[in-house]
């Protein structure tokens, strides 16, 4: 009996996930994108549900070509096509479905990018849409700070995950410095608007003590975060009331803080609009990343730093030489890669024995910490050519 799983209560991909699934090599590895729509008349005409259909048979087909008989076909697909009747499923969609099936059983996912009906059979799964979850539009840590709630989220450009923190950073102030602080906070406030306008602490006391203690409190949040996240590089954006910023910021020791934070008290705020307020703060640290490497490559051109032929890159890709990897949007090359000979064979046209290459070569760069950047054809290094390489040396 096949499985059928998914990646997580948000049915967002993760790098764990992305790796597990670049390191499967078996039979028949089938790959599905099904562009989907969040709500709306789409919904409820069923747009996704038959444009999953159209590619199930499309696969029945193609299969063929692997000589399995048509009750094995069906066999195979039916973890995929028993989505079809699942109303749940499809009232929960976001802008693309994709599916990954092998003899292990069904993965998918639920995404924030738009990607056009595809679908791919071969001895690996077609990955290279995803890696801009992950790669070009980088990875930046989002911190909710609050007395009474604090959370650590691990974000992309597409996609945000919390990081569980248990035991490693304080959830609230009561934590660190002790539970008399709720109660003498009660006290204060009902001192407050008395007849005799008394504070729990006398005059200003209340306010220096409650200054310390959240002081004290940030410090053991920053200490806990060092431990997950100091020799990182992401950027650390926090979100706050604002007096708290310039107080983390004076306390912190990780150098990547963002100078830009989100003001205010978010204990009740989606994380998921956060994400959407926390993204233009970073953008344009990610985009001056790419212009780097876009300048970087084009500085290059002369020496044998630069690649743009595919004969070059895949073997470059393979070894993890390369440092940077642009592909223009929607372009792809197949053919069949010799790894004894260290040799292509191109054909324009996919068929069932044929390896989309730049999937290859997008692939192998991530998995080696290298950067992909899938680029229009206006912001490629070379225009000359739809893949160019930055070798590390």
């Amino acid at each position: 009996m096949i499985n059928r799983e998914h990646s997580d209560k948000n049915n967002l991909i993760s790098r764990i996930d992305f790796t597990r699934l670049a390191k499967i090599h078996d039979q028949h590895c089938v790959s599905i994108y099904v562009p989907t729509h969040r709500a709306g008349e789409e919904v409820d005409k069923k747009q996704g549900q038959l444009l999953l259909k159209n590619r199930i048979k499309n696969l029945k087909n193609r299969l063929k070509d692997y000589n399995l008989n048509e009750q094995e076909i069906d066999n195979y697909l039916n973890p995929v096509e028993t989505l079809l009747d699942d109303k749940h499923f499809w009232r929960n969609q976001s802008d693309c479905l994709v599916l990954f099936l092998n003899k292990q059983g069904l993965k998918y996912f639920t995404l924030p990018i738009h990607h056009d009906a595809f679908t791919y059979i071969s001895d690996h799964f077609y990955l290279l849409p995803l890696i801009q979850m992950f790669n070009g539009d980088g990875k930046f840590y989002l911190l909710n700070l609050s007395l009474q709630d604090v959370k650590l989220y691990e974000c992309t450009r597409h996609s945000i995950a919390e990081v569980f923190v248990e035991n490693l950073l304080p959830e609230k102030l009561e934590e660190v410095v002790g539970f008399d602080y709720k109660e003498k906070s009660i006290q204060f406030r009902s001192g407050q608007g008395g007849k005799a306008e008394v504070t729990y602490h006398g005059q200003g006391a209340g306010k220096d003590d409650k200054n310390v203690e959240v002081e004290k409190f940030i410090r053991a949040v920053d200490s806990g975060l060092m431990d997950l996240i100091k020799d990182q590089k992401a950027p650390l954006v926090l979100a706050s009331v604002d007096h708290y910023y310039p107080i983390y910021k004076n306390i912190t020791a990780y150098a990547h803080l963002n100078d830009q934070h989100i003001g205010g008290n978010h204990e009740k705020t989606d994380p998921t609009i956060l994400h959407e307020m926390a993204w233009p703060l970073v953008e344009d640290h990610f985009l001056h990343s790419k212009r780097k490497y876009i300048n970087l490559t084009r500085d290059h051109s002369a020496d044998d730093k630069t690649l743009l032929d595919i004969n070059d890159i895949i073997p470059a890709a393979i070894d993890g030489r390369i440092e940077a990897l642009f592909i223009q949007k929607s372009k792809d090359r197949y053919g069949i890669y010799d790894s004894v000979n260290r040799s292509l064979i191109i054909d324009e046209n996919s068929n069932s024995n044929q390896t989309s290459l730049f999937n290859l070569a997008a692939t192998h760069t991530w998995m080696q910490g290298g950067y992909v950047y899938i680029s229009e054809k206006d912001e490629m290094p070379f225009k000359i050519s739809n893949i160019n390489a930055l070798l590390r040396y």
